[in-house]
């Protein structure tokens, strides 16, 4: 056997004639091996033109990952999808925009602030997507991650991972609505917010996450069009910002260090004043807990992207991985980079509805409201990007067995039910 063929499949680029995307089906199992539990080892150590050869004789279409003997890549479903439309759905599934990184700057100053949003995105943000992209064209699947942890470490690692992925997906995603008529009712109808009643709040909360659920009932095609209009209304008093902000900017600004004053963050209930078991609280100013725990939530979760890697075309699906790092990477370094370099916000004033602050000081009240009503249409877009991807998951764990089936079940639209 050659040395070549002992290669890891994410490295080997074989150098026989083909092209070079064929070493993405040479995976391909049958049932039988799949049962089997044959190991990840010895399927790389299997003579790749072999299996080339028996994954492509089942036909289907090798570019969507179609022609899978047992549906343990499950076909690929028929989107029609853009690169652009994926990287929408992707960044409003684990990001939504700027909102939620004030505590970043809060906890270390503007410098040092930028220089996390600068650094971590080629520390873990891309890393993550390269992982992503690459095992979701190895194992196109539904269930993202679970199907990739089952082939590392068996079926019952991969099922604890789906549970628990798939309770983190659902319990957060349950918070949207409830915050978006919290968000409702304080900035609109701030006279009834103590005053409604439990029963006709809890009626709302059902008839939202009802409607919002028969938009994904649609197909993701339709919540990818949805997104694209929302994108436009909550990302544009951004781009404004920026604009109107770069003529404003003081550089001095964006070498300010933190004070050492901050010592309690509302956002989380940390008291830094507090002694703990974290032995360095601080370092040379900068709240480390919060710091490093915000700047790792704004650019975890690039992995949902898995769920969406047998519906689209391999192309596609890498358009969409890289253009979500873009539009999520971008949508943190710039804004604050012109919020902290146009504005007067000290250190201490960067909580909940900084970016509104700014904006009002940079463009008007205005462009503030703007940026408030934005926030408010993006805990919706977050809804339809979690909902989307933990239907997806549940849908393909029932395909790799691992749930009842009946979660596989689809509607008239290809698209999830029971999993929904």
């Amino acid at each position: 056997m050659d040395n070549s063929e002992l290669s890891s499949p994410l490295l080997y680029s074989p150098a026989s004639s083909g092209d070079a995307d064929d070493r993405y089906d040479s995976l391909g199992k049958t049932s039988k091996q799949h049962t089997s539990s044959r190991s990840l080892t010895s399927s790389l150590l299997t003579d790749g033109s072999t299996l080339a050869t028996s994954g492509s004789s089942s036909g289907g279409d090798p570019e969507r990952g179609e022609g899978r003997s047992s549906g343990i890549d499950a076909p690929a479903m028929e989107h029609k999808m853009s690169g652009f439309m994926l990287a929408v759905l992707i960044f409003f599934t684990m990001s939504g925009g700027p909102i939620g990184v004030e505590p970043s700057i809060r906890a270390a100053g503007n410098l040092y602030a930028i220089i996390g949003f600068a650094v971590m995105p080629f520390l873990w943000a891309l890393p993550e997507v390269l992982i992503t992209t690459e095992l979701g064209l190895l194992y196109p699947c539904a269930s993202g991650g679970v199907r990739w942890c089952e082939e590392a470490f068996g079926p019952k690692a991969g099922l604890l991972v789906g549970y628990l992925g798939w309770i983190s997906g659902v319990a957060n995603n349950a918070t949207l609505p409830v915050l978006f008529l919290q968000y409702v009712l304080n900035q609109f109808y701030p006279h009834l917010y103590d005053e409604i009643n439990s029963l006709l709040r809890y009626g709302i909360l059902v008839g939202i996450t009802l409607l919002l659920t028969i938009v994904n009932y649609r197909g993701v095609e339709i919540v990818g069009k949805v997104l694209l209009f929302v994108l436009v209304i909550s990302m544009a008093p951004f781009l404004i910002m920026v604009i109107m902000g770069i003529p404003q900017v003081n550089t001095d600004r964006w070498l300010q260090t933190p004070n050492g004053e901050t010592e309690t963050f509302n956002d989380d209930m940390l008291d830094l004043s507090q002694s703990g078991w974290f032995p360095w609280q601080y370092a040379a100013g900068i709240a480390l807990r919060p710091f490093i725990n915000n700047l790792y939530w704004c650019m975890n979760g690039f992995d949902q992207g898995g769920h969406y890697s047998n519906s689209v075309t391999k192309d596609v699906f890498k358009r969409g991985m890289f253009g979500a790092f873009f539009l999520t990477c971008s949508s943190y370094l710039v804004p604050v980079l012109i919020a902290t370099g146009a504005s007067t916000l000290t250190q201490s004033e960067w909580t909940a509805g900084a970016f509104a602050t700014a904006a009002t000081e940079i463009g008007g009240k205005w462009l503030g409201n703007w940026i408030v009503a934005g926030a408010g249409m993006s805990l919706m877009a977050l809804f339809f990007g979690e909902m989307s991807a933990d239907s997806l998951q549940l849908m393909g764990m029932a395909e790799l067995g691992q749930v009842p089936s009946i979660f596989a079940t689809k509607s008239q639209y290809n698209t999830p039910t029971v999993s929904a």
